[in-house]
């Protein structure tokens, strides 16, 4: 046998053996069960190994959140909350809810929002924390307690998701009554005319009434002796003072012609004086009067000769040729809370309530008096607000008091009156 015989001999002899093997080799793997199979190039893991793994749902997330701070507020067992003028008579009724559905106790003080300052300022400076939420108007809070570093931000409060959207409040947007827009949180305004005022109707004639068509005819001369006001050195009317100075259509001259002696305004800082004042007679109107304007409201229910122009529960008499306004600067607007809070999980959860749709709800139906409308837009029961005060889609409003363009001119504004004022007497 050749060389070259010989050697395709061989090929032939290894090309049978490799296909023995091959064999012997599936049939193995086809009676051993336990024998893993080789991986092939278009082989893929499992399905489930690429998923991703499910994320909590963010309701229960926020619900155990809820819960954990609804149980350490209950741990601290209180919270304490002072009210300025109008929150004072409006909202008592509100902690008294969220008391009872909470379990924790609210401890309300009430008293002017001059007051309530002086409080937290005088505790403040002998090391004492006391307050865990306020109420006050935004000329104190600007003022007076921010510039002394007596106020924490906000917004580093909210958890709830209802307060959290943004899209639910007023213009998709929070509103602040501070030029920082973080530490006096404004919840609720009214909408009408630019300034209201209260009447005597035994004294004011219609034809008295229809003279008024705009703030200039509060200075005609013909009323001089017969108004009172509050003082611009009184806290609790310096948002019309305020809204006055800043309106494109009136401005500072305006402040000017009501300061002047030639009006003769009655100008004091009892709000009580106010009410007896119109009610008995002893003044035509009064306007700039702030919340003692809600107290002749009342007296006007039980049948006192007030009632309140232009706007009315009948509606308005009349629209002001300077447009509307909205206004969100009384204690029952606004509210704050004090740095160092001696019960800061119950604080936080009364803020995050309060402007939940349960929480603004009841401070409609709840409120002593006539509260303002809420800027949350998903609140449908109004209860207990003027139907005349209410936002009309339909018209445009200034919103000073919020507004950021105009907040940082309020201690401006609120210092001209007082030279105005001191100029002239």
């Amino acid at each position: 046998m050749s060389t070259t015989q010989k050697h395709a001999r061989s090929i032939v002899m290894l090309a049978l053996i490799a296909s023995a093997m091959v064999l012997l080799m599936a049939a193995c793997g086809q009676e051993d069960p336990t024998a893993t199979p080789l991986p092939t190039a278009t082989a893929t893991p499992p399905a489930q190994a690429d998923e991703p793994t499910p994320t909590p749902d963010a309701m229960a997330v926020f619900q155990e959140e809820w819960d954990a701070l609804i149980a350490a507020a209950q741990a601290e067992g209180q919270v304490v909350i002072v009210m300025g003028g109008s929150s004072g008579r409006n909202y008592r009724p509100v902690a008294e809810f969220w008391q009872e559905k909470f379990g924790v106790e609210a401890i309300v003080s009430t008293g002017s929002g001059t007051e309530q300052s002086n409080r937290v300022l005088a505790e403040r400076q002998v090391g004492s924390y006391q307050v865990d939420v306020m109420f006050v108007g935004p000329t104190s809070a600007n003022t007076r307690l921010i510039p002394a570093g007596a106020l924490d931000p906000m917004e580093e409060q909210f958890i709830h998701p209802e307060v959290l959207d943004q899209s639910l409040w007023f213009q998709g947007k929070y509103w602040w009554a501070d030029v920082d827009q973080t530490y006096v949180f404004t919840m609720s305004a009214d909408a009408g005319p630019i300034q209201t005022m209260r009447y005597n109707t035994d004294l004011m004639t219609e034809e008295d009434l229809a003279s008024i068509n705009s703030v200039w005819d509060y200075v005609d001369l013909k009323w001089a002796g017969k108004i009172v006001s509050i003082s611009p050195l009184t806290g609790g009317a310096g948002g019309t003072y305020y809204e006055a100075y800043v309106h494109p259509d009136i401005g500072p001259a305006w402040v000017d012609a009501f300061v002047d002696p030639a009006l003769d305004v009655t100008f004091v800082d009892d709000f009580r004086f106010i009410v007896d004042g119109v009610a008995k007679g002893q003044f035509y109107f009064g306007t700039a009067i702030g919340s003692a304007g809600r107290d002749l409201d009342a007296l006007s229910q039980l049948g006192a000769p007030v009632d309140q122009f232009p706007c009315n529960d009948d509606g308005c008499v009349t629209e002001f040729i300077e447009g509307g306004v909205m206004g969100g600067t009384g204690s029952q607007n606004n509210f704050m809370i004090p740095t160092n809070r001696p019960n800061p999980n119950a604080a936080k959860l009364f803020v995050n309530w309060l402007l939940t749709v349960e929480g603004q709800t009841i401070m409609h139906t709840l409120a002593e008096q006539d509260p303002d409308q809420t800027l949350r837009t998903d609140v449908t029961d109004l209860g207990r607000t003027l139907v005349w005060e209410r936002r009309d889609p339909n018209k445009q409003y200034y919103f000073f008091s919020s507004d950021p363009d105009f907040t940082d001119l309020r201690a401006e504004a609120l210092q001209y009156a007082k030279d105005a004022f001191n100029a002239v007497r």
